[in-house]
């Protein structure tokens, strides 16, 4: 076995961080659930316990500290765990004057151009030019400034930052993070005119729907697409008191080959969530259904559509060239 990348002192740092705070930054609503715990709501009956500083998940029968909790919840690595956790420790000893935007979100720098961004998201994640280009014009999308990350940027309804999270744009290392007082309550949101809503994990997954639509054909321009940027609906229920909707897509991950850190088979949580949210939205009276990905997510799913589309059209361009 390699050696791990912490010390057994940092991993019990990490563990030590406040889980209930943790868990509100995450975008979970808490309430009283008995007198020394408070539950989590809509989410599959996850309580969290004060004395113990641990967490119990009923759906999944699931339970652990702060560092299962963003395995499990948050979808890190125990690497990225464990480091985002430490980073938490860190500047909760740090003296407010010497905090940057104490308590409030404050956006990464700006690159002077998109170049690597847009090479990123077109070339490597094969999202369409214009979808892009119009989320850049928005500004919903933008280059974080030396990292060249993606940064994806959710508003309120007075165009106020809300919520940022960054994506790496080297293929070979992934890297994703939310930024510190993001609210996941606030969704990032390619708007539309019509009363339908895809529901989507990540910006990416949202921007590759936008594209398989107009790859086949259809006007991508028409409905609303949002991610949660997690598997809570707090965001889908903001944006449902904002438009008029009549009918939500949800397009969630498959998880169908997850496992936890030890390599045990784990529940399929998109598609879970996806059920369990169809459920509840149809009983509050939407016209709901679920796309299940082929592939693991709606953006893999893109990767081998327009690996077919590539050929078809090369195909077709052969065929009229032989008929000159």
């Amino acid at each position: 076995m390699g050696r791990l990348p912490f010390t057994k002192e940092q991993i019990s740092e990490a563990n030590q961080v406040n889980l209930m705070e943790l868990v509100k930054s995450c975008g979970y609503q808490l309430e009283n659930g008995g007198r020394r715990a408070l539950h989590a709501k809509q989410s599959g009956g996850l309580y969290l316990f004060r004395d113990s500083n641990k967490y119990y998940h009923f759906s999944t029968d699931n339970r652990g500290g702060p560092i299962d909790f963003l395995m499990q919840f948050e979808r890190m690595s125990f690497r990225e765990a464990v480091t985002h956790l430490l980073r938490i420790n860190l500047e909760a000893h740090t003296p407010i004057s010497e905090s940057r935007g104490r308590g409030q979100l404050i956006l990464p720098d700006r690159a002077t151009n998109y170049r690597r961004v847009a090479w990123y998201l077109t070339q490597i994640r094969c999202i369409e030019a214009d979808i892009v280009s119009r989320l850049m014009h928005e500004k919903k999308l933008y280059q974080q400034d030396r990292t060249g990350n993606c940064v994806f940027v959710g508003y309120d309804e007075l165009g106020t930052a809300k919520y940022c999270s960054l994506r790496g744009t080297r293929p070979e290392r992934s890297f994703k993070q939310d930024c510190e007082y993001s609210d996941k309550s606030y969704p990032f949101h390619i708007a539309g005119s019509s009363q339908r809503v895809y529901v989507c994990e990540s910006p990416i997954d949202a921007m590759s729907q936008a594209s398989l639509l107009k790859l086949k054909g259809q006007d991508w321009t028409a409905d609303h697409y949002i991610s949660l940027g997690c598997l809570s609906d707090q965001a889908l229920e903001r944006f449902l008191g904002l438009y008029e909707i009549k009918e939500i897509v949800f397009c969630l991950d498959n998880d169908e080959f997850a496992t936890y850190h030890d390599g045990s088979p784990a529940p399929n949580w998109g598609q879970v969530a996806a059920v369990s949210f169809a459920q509840k939205y149809t009983v509050m009276g939407y016209r709901t259904s679920v796309e299940i990905p082929e592939k693991k997510d709606i953006n893999e799913d893109l990767l081998d559509f327009q690996t077919i589309y590539s050929v078809s059209q090369s195909a077709i361009k052969e065929e009229n060239d032989n008929r000159r």
